[in-house]
C-alpha cells in the first residue's frame, strides 16, 4: 500500500509529459527534446508499472 502514492506521483508525471506532446501543446518541441521527452515518459511508466505490480 506504500507503493500508492509513488504510482499517483509517476502517473501525474506522464500525464504532464503526455500533454507536452499533445494536440493542445503550447509550443512544438524539437526532434530530440521529443525524443529525450518519450524516453522519460517510458522510464515513468516502467515505475509505475513495476510500483503497481509490488501494490
Amino acid at each position: 500500500m506504500s507503493q500508492i502514492p509513488e504510482a499517483k506521483i509517476k502517473a501525474s508525471e506522464i500525464l504532464a509529459g503526455l500533454r507536452k506532446l499533445g494536440p493542445n501543446r503550447v509550443v512544438a518541441l524539437s526532434t530530440h527534446k521529443t525524443k529525450a521527452l518519450v524516453a522519460e515518459l517510458e522510464l515513468k511508466a516502467e515505475a509505475l508499472v513495476k510500483a503497481l505490480d509490488d501494490a
